[in-house]
């Protein structure tokens, strides 16, 4: 529950710290309401100055993003003392106002009541925490929890809100104009990206710098002899004193924990770690003996080689090319670079050259990509693994418990019995958007051998008595439906199954017949969303009209009932038996 009480916090955190400045944006509400609506929280963080650290000055006025009739955006920048600016940011939701600054107040902005929801600390109050950094020194895997992109000895506090609605320019997904622009507007003042990081909106964050040490730096010093010292400078505010510290160094190799050491930090900040041999990799958490943890790095490897290529743009092209292949289409343009290589230079020594250690290197990446196909199951089919796709595609419809959504533009009847009958529980809800391509001409030929032996019966058609069949078996809510338009056409082929969301290369009447891949989507929740859209805005089955001339032939299995009665009674008696245990079938 939230916290309504604002005691100030203990000064062993607080020492040292005389201002602080509050960066605070709120929506306001539009004027054409019929009554005055108060001002509401868009997001707060709250910054103590540290010793030396010069008070920013207060705009002459909030800086405003209007949105027509919708409402606006104002942010302001306010100085107050450390006392007033925590007690602040403590205050409960319910008796939430804008801030009020030590000098300048203004009347027309300053201690107006301000609307918030309930807000949830995290860490639990008085207790302030520092990120847990990536071991990837390039930040390609997962970001920071906290949303500024600083570097310092900063531990922070978070007030993060209970979910609410946004007027519409504030859609963290960004699909309008409007939601661009607020985005931009609030990275720009706020320097925070609400778009990788939503959770922030309507919440708050205060940013307590340590009162005694400004930054730490990590080296090595290779010597002739093969052996090398590695450092940490502890580096303290301007007039500030290093006491009560210690270093918890941690070293490693290949993935190895090779040291795991806690060495008090001197007065003048410096600590050394002498090694007989060459350091691979290190990691270090400092902290103090009353403030707690300060800084955590994991082990990451030291830089020692480094490649420079110099490259000369010798031309600049301009290329010409319509945008589509329709006959008026309209022409786009782009510009080409054509380089030439000038230099390439290597500097500083590997580490290790043996073979050896390049096939750690390459074991150890192989692992790392295997599971990045296993995590996103990556499933490459040949062009002879029809009946091995059919399977897939079915185990993950068996495995369904809420929803499946099928997003094929050929899906036809035989899909029908091709992979809807593996569903296993009647709760599952089942959409699926075809398109108007899956009821285009085809050639005889194209229809099989066998098409010539029975009366043709239309794709259309055929679907409908399929999916009556299989109704007919089922109590699923099942509904498809059928893309035609500009606003339902789609590409690509998907199937989500609770939500979660694999593409697939292929449409589901031709994997494993043609090379494919399939592979989950690690963000599906968003492309489905979208696909929604496009089923919303399609036909329902029993509505579509095939266009004149467009008639498609069915194969000769697309009409024919799938289940005879003998196969409708097994199949029943298994699902009766399935109510009360387990049985194995064996149809083949």
């Amino acid at each position: 529950m939230e916290s309504t009480k604002s005691s100030a916090p203990s000064s062993k955190w607080t020492d040292g710290f005389e201002h602080a400045v509050v960066h605070i944006a709120v929506v306001v509400p539009p004027k054409s309401t019929s009554e005055q609506l108060p001002l509401r929280l868009l997001f707060a963080s709250v910054w103590l100055l540290a010793s030396g650290r010069q008070a920013t000055s207060r705009p002459l006025k909030p800086y405003i993003k209007r949105f027509n009739k919708d409402g606006a955006i104002a942010v302001d920048r306010i100085v107050m003392t450390v006392d007033e600016a925590i007690q602040w940011y403590r205050t409960s939701s319910e008796e939430l106002h804008t801030p009020v600054p030590l000098d300048g107040f203004r009347s027309a902005s300053d201690g107006k009541p301000l609307s918030a929801c309930r807000l949830s600390d995290f860490p639990s109050w008085p207790v302030l925490g520092v990120p847990m950094e990536s071991e990837d020194i390039a930040q390609k895997s997962e970001r920071s929890t906290i949303p500024f992109r600083n570097l310092g000895i900063i531990r922070y506090s978070r007030r993060i809100s209970e979910s609410q609605g946004w007027p519409s320019f504030l859609d963290t997904a960004g699909r309008s104009k409007q939601c661009e622009e607020a985005l931009q507007f609030l990275e720009h003042h706020m320097h925070v990206d609400f778009r990788e990081y939503p959770e922030y909106l309507g919440g708050m964050v205060l940013a307590v710098p340590d009162c005694d040490v400004h930054s730490v730096r990590q080296f090595v010093d290779p010597k002739e002899d093969g052996s090398e010292s590695l450092y940490f400078h502890v580096k303290p505010h301007p007039s500030r004193k290093l006491q009560g510290l210690s270093l918890t160094v941690m070293e490693g190799q290949q993935g190895m924990l090779t040291s795991f050491d806690k060495i008090p930090v001197p007065e003048d900040g410096l600590v050394v770690i002498e090694r007989p041999s060459p350091i691979h990799s290190s990691g270090l958490v400092l902290t103090h003996i009353e403030r707690g943890v300060l800084l955590q790095t994991p082990i990451r490897t030291f830089l020692r080689q480094m490649n420079m290529r110099t490259e000369v743009i010798e031309r600049r092209v301009k290329i010409s090319a319509p945008e589509t292949d329709k006959k008026k289409s309209p022409v786009t343009e782009y510009f080409s670079d054509k380089k030439t290589l000038a230099s390439s230079q290597t500097f500083g020594d590997a580490p290790n050259a043996t073979d050896a250690f390049k096939r750690l290197l390459d074991a150890k990446n192989e692992r790392l990509l295997n599971y990045s196909a296993k995590l996103y199951d990556q499933k490459w089919f040949t062009a002879d693994q029809r009946k091995e796709a059919l399977k897939h595609i079915r185990d993950k419809l068996k495995q369904a418990n809420l929803s499946i959504f099928i997003a094929d533009p050929y899906f036809s009847a035989n899909q029908i019995s091709q992979y809807l009958f593996a569903i296993e529980r009647d709760d599952v809800k089942i959409q699926i958007l075809t398109s108007s391509s899956a009821f285009k001409k085809i050639k005889v030929s194209e229809a099989g051998p066998e098409s010539d032996n029975e009366a043709p019966l239309d794709t259309h058609q055929a679907l409908l008595r399929n999916l009556a069949t299989f109704q007919a078996s089922h109590r699923n809510s099942i509904q498809i439906k059928v893309a035609n338009t500009e606003n339902s056409l789609f590409h690509d082929r998907f199937i989500a199954v609770d939500n979660r969301v694999w593409m697939i290369g292929s449409s589901l009447n031709s994997i494993g017949i043609r090379p494919t891949l399939a592979m989950r989507i690690p963000h599906g929740e968003k492309i489905l969303t979208h696909l929604i859209d496009l089923y919303n805005n399609a036909v329902p089955l029993k509505d579509f009209k095939i266009p004149k001339g467009e008639l498609k032939k069915s194969c000769a299995h697309c009409g024919r009932a799938m289940v005879d009665e003998k196969e409708a009674q097994i199949l029943q008696g298994a699902k009766t038996h399935g109510a009360q245990g387990t049985q194995d079938v064996d149809n083949d």
